[in-house]
């Protein structure tokens, strides 16, 4: 009686422990406006609404900031003054996670080493959960701040691929 005991309780202990673990996938707090995105620049038609100035697209990332849960990261792989997607940029702004909102409430100073230009960005928006569009400025543009570029575009994975 005592070996089969013994033989049960071994069996049991192997069962329980021989099992691989679950893992449950782990979102950043930023995901709903975090991700790889591609986007065109876009211009206000007549009528006002935008009209695609370049059917050429380019990638951007956005994550999250580790300072806090109140800001993002844009960037455009951007490593030089000459070698990001769309301006070498790679700033900081102020996000709301609750509205899907994104703008900065002045100047911001692009993070790229050796291309410390201002960039103000205003009316950034995830629409639904895979649409982004926002209006960004740059200190080094032709006129510093003079030309509003809006990008609009998609998110490379869609958020339900990530969420299931």
């Amino acid at each position: 009686m005592k070996r089969i005991i013994l033989f049960i309780s071994i069996a049991v202990v192997f069962a329980t422990t021989s099992c691989e673990p679950t893992y449950e996938k782990e979102y950043s707090w930023a995901y709903p406006l975090a991700g790889d995105w591609v986007l065109n620049t876009y211009a206000p038609d007549k009528t006002g609404k935008d009209s695609i100035t370049s059917d050429e697209s380019f990638e951007i990332k956005i994550y999250n900031s580790s300072f806090g849960k109140d800001s993002i990261w844009i960037d455009d792989y951007a490593t030089t003054s000459s070698n990001g997607h769309f301006w070498s940029m790679k700033f900081k702004v102020k996000a709301d996670m609750s509205t899907k909102t994104f703008a900065n409430t002045g100047i911001v100073v692009n993070a790229v080493n050796a291309y410390k230009i201002g960039i103000k960005l205003n009316n950034g928006k995830v629409v639904g959960n895979d649409s982004i569009r926002f209006e960004v400025q740059f200190q080094d543009d032709t006129t510093p701040y003079g030309k509003t570029y809006i990008l609009a575009g998609r998110r490379i994975n869609s958020y339900d691929d990530y969420m299931h």
